[in-house]
């Protein structure tokens, strides 16, 4: 890739040493570096913070992202701007923190026979075939704040058997939702989400994503300037996010009726 002198003097020598790693590694490899490859090269350890950069370089037209891949990344030059997509970030907390500060660790339970709303992903290492359906084995691991962060917790609970056509495919965990800040996306105190694990989001989605060591279930939103993590509840507040970890993204909510 090339690129004139008045679009270089634009960037910020992060930007530059990024756009390097990436146009090297395409060139060496023949093809790009992986969010975490690209925070080891540059000296990051927030990959939002490297996935905000890489936005800047899509909207100014120097990186283009194919497929929503994570490593769908083309070093271009300045006049393909027509084919950069910019991404944004999102934050989220309580406006009345006394409020749901101390009531957003409630236990939730897991589902037998859950009503779920799903999103499909890409393919699933995990998956089986049983019968006429593909089914994938599902950890849950702990539970996960739905309101203020919560400090994370990967102990394995049980396994859940799921269909792939509810929870589609891909690196898949559960996590039990605690609190309310995510009741106007449906995703209720007690419910379990499928997470398909991954490094990166399109600002919008929602988010399990890691922050100061705690763990939260949000709305990714970014922007060239600022990540945040958004709450579906009009009492809680945006979180800044720029350091935040991104776990992976929600694709399936399981809930218990009775």
């Amino acid at each position: 890739m090339s690129y004139s002198r008045g679009m270089a003097t634009e960037l910020s020598p992060r930007q530059r040493q990024i756009l390097t790693v990436v146009r090297r590694s395409t060139r060496q490899r023949g093809y790009p570096p992986s969010i975490r490859e690209i925070c080891a090269e540059v000296g990051l350890t927030s990959t939002s913070s490297v996935a905000r950069q890489l936005a800047i370089l899509e909207d100014r037209g120097l990186l283009s992202r194919g497929n929503r891949a994570a490593r769908a990344l083309d070093a271009r030059q300045p006049n393909d701007r027509h084919d950069a997509r910019p991404t944004d970030r999102h934050e989220d907390r309580p406006t009345d923190r006394s409020a749901h500060r101390s009531t957003d660790r409630p236990a939730g339970r897991p589902a037998q026979h859950p009503t779920s709303s799903a999103h499909a992903g890409p393919d699933n290492e995990t998956a089986r075939d049983t019968g006429n359906d593909a089914s994938t084995t599902v950890p849950l691991l702990g539970a996960i704040a739905a309101g203020a962060p919560i400090p994370a917790s990967e102990d394995f609970e049980e396994n859940f058997t799921l269909p792939t056509s509810l929870v589609g495919h891909g690196e898949l965990f559960a996590l039990r939702i605690r609190g309310d800040s995510m009741i106007d996306a449906a995703i209720c105190d007690g419910d379990i989400v499928v997470v398909r694990r991954q490094a990166t989001a399109e600002s919008g989605e929602i988010v399990a994503a890691m922050l100061d060591g705690e763990a939260t279930v949000k709305v990714l939103d970014l922007t060239p300037e600022h990540v945040r993590l958004l709450p579906r509840n009009e009492h809680y507040e945006p979180i800044p996010a720029d350091d935040a970890e991104i776990l992976g993204r929600v694709v399936s909510v399981l809930r218990r009726l009775s």
